[in-house]
């Protein structure tokens, strides 16, 4: 009777709240693994250091940034995080963040949303959320899989991304990072690339692996201008089923893919192009997320 119980609340339970709670459960863990001064809140020093010198970020670097702020157990605010890697990559580097309004596209617009670049909240951190607010980063024109961008190639690199069918294609802001030099992705207080993405936009032979059949209407409010773009998107059922793309990446050898471990929280980095040419041999194999998965349970 209690199970049934239990797999009834599990059932009701929205998804944003169950992901709630296994962010809330993986932090006290780790807290509660960890002792003496590994306990102590990370300071904007020792942050600095871990871009500069485990991550190898420097000046003119383009780079994605995936973030958990809570993860990091920073005592410094998200603002200071930004000013700091708004002055390592400097006025020649590019900062971009993904803002998704939802952690669900592939429903939300199915029941009508609209994302309102002046309103909607990113659903990928506050970290994310403070940055878009901050001077001189703009949007890119996307309804599901928007990147926050800041930088001199800013205009550029976000300028096309409402022509892309598939959300990480060749005229999204995520694959045009490589054309870029000293073009990475980052993990601060996570493992997850956007950019791997891109890859399989382009050489995964069987988009229907990762992706819906149905091509999507995405309503926005793009700077005052609505707009309509039609995408697909992954499916949730066949993406959370196969190994993440950092995984993959590590699993397979990808060269150049930089982690350290800091009071037990990930930090990594790895260079667009490594990333590029080593997922390309592999799909191009048929060697993807899904099969490797299917071969690694067998």
């Amino acid at each position: 009777m209690i199970d049934r119980i239990v797999k009834y609340i599990k059932y009701w339970t929205p998804v944003e709240m169950k992901n709630f709670y296994r962010k809330v459960k993986r932090r006290y863990e780790r807290q509660v693994k960890l002792s003496g001064e590994d306990r102590l809140p990370l300071s904007l020093a020792s942050f600095e250091k871990i871009l500069r010198e485990n991550l190898n970020i420097v000046e003119g670097d383009t780079l994605i940034i995936h973030s958990s702020f809570g993860n990091m157990n920073a005592d410094f605010s998200p603002e200071e995080a930004i000013t700091l890697l708004k002055t390592i990559v400097g006025e020649s580097g590019n900062l971009l963040m993904p803002f998704y309004p939802t952690g669900h596209a592939y429903y939300w617009i199915q029941e009508g949303g609209v994302f309102d670049v002046y309103t909607s909240r990113s659903f990928m951190g506050i970290l994310t959320q403070k940055f878009k607010e901050s001077n001189g980063v703009k949007l890119s024109p996307h309804p599901a899989k928007a990147l926050s961008a800041w930088g001199k190639d800013r205009d550029w690199l976000i300028g096309e991304h409402h022509m892309s069918r598939y959300p990480y294609d060749k005229y999204s802001p995520y694959f045009k990072t490589k054309s870029l030099p000293n073009s990475k992705t980052v993990g601060l207080g996570v493992e997850i690339n956007s950019f791997f993405h891109a890859c399989e936009d382009l050489f995964l032979q069987e988009k229907s692996e990762i992706y819906s059949e149905q091509l999507f209407e995405g309503k926005m409010n793009y700077y005052g201008e609505m707009q309509t773009v039609r995408t697909y998107l992954h499916q949730p059922e066949k993406v959370n089923s196969i190994i993440s793309p950092c995984n993959f990446l590590k699993q397979t050898d990808c060269p150049d893919y930089r982690l350290v471990l800091v009071k037990g929280v990930p930090y990594y980095s790895v260079r667009n192009e490594s990333v590029y040419l080593h997922a390309k041999k592999l799909l191009e194999q048929g060697i993807s997320r899904t099969t490797f998965s299917k071969k690694s349970t067998n």
